[in-house]
């Protein structure tokens, strides 16, 4: 009989995040894609004069996803300064970020995301990292689309700086939050950063 109460705290637990995912995924579809482009325009201006981003030699990307924040100009940005600008591509259970000359040659890779054509593994030790999501709170935790790439990644490359991309939308008091759940070192809408854990003032 005892065994019994954590599992059902654990389904209760994913229920929970599942229910949470719908309704910020709801939030997400609901905005405008003029909107959408002008938000990311926004998030892209002030990323690209953030500290951590002009400090940093390797900054990974993410193509973006439907109504997801577009961060294609920064990229584009990264290259034209002389960074070394990267994208991931999903294989099996894990993930790996490949580097590019250009936003040229993607093609259609896992779960309909445009993932980079050949290209460098990287394996920089200390990156930044911009992750999409689902949603996100203030505390750094992120909710994705519960595959766990970006967790593993994570616990792979523990050194990597972490800024979670979204609108303000997507924001929320408290997610719930597992024990594998990597946190953010800080949170980038198109109205603020919001830093966070160590970060946070």
């Amino acid at each position: 009989m005892g065994r019994k109460k954590p599992i059902k705290a654990g389904l209760q637990a994913a229920e929970a995040k599942k229910e949470v995912r719908a309704e910020l995924l709801m939030r997400r579809s609901a905005l405008s894609k003029e909107w959408a482009l002008q938000a990311s325009a926004g998030i892209c201006a002030r990323l690209k004069t953030h500290p951590w981003f002009c400090q940093a030699e390797a900054v990974y990307f993410y193509y973006p996803l439907g109504r997801e924040v577009s961060l294609l100009p920064l990229a584009g940005h990264a290259l034209a300064s002389g960074k070394q600008a990267a994208f991931p591509k999903a294989s099996g259970e894990g993930m790996a970020f490949f580097g590019v000359a250009s936003l040229e040659g993607f093609q259609e890779g896992s779960f309909h995301v445009m993932e980079p054509v050949g290209g460098r593994m990287m394996q920089e030790e200390s990156p930044l990292v911009l992750a999409p999501g689902v949603g996100f709170d203030l505390q750094g935790t992120r909710m994705g689309y519960g595959k766990g790439y970006y967790d593993r990644y994570f616990a792979k490359y523990p050194r990597c700086r972490k800024i979670g991309i979204a609108y303000e939308a997507q924001l929320v008091g408290r997610l719930p939050k597992d024990a594998f759940d990597v946190p953010m070192d800080g949170i980038m809408t198109e109205k603020a950063f919001y830093p966070c854990g160590q970060w946070a003032r």
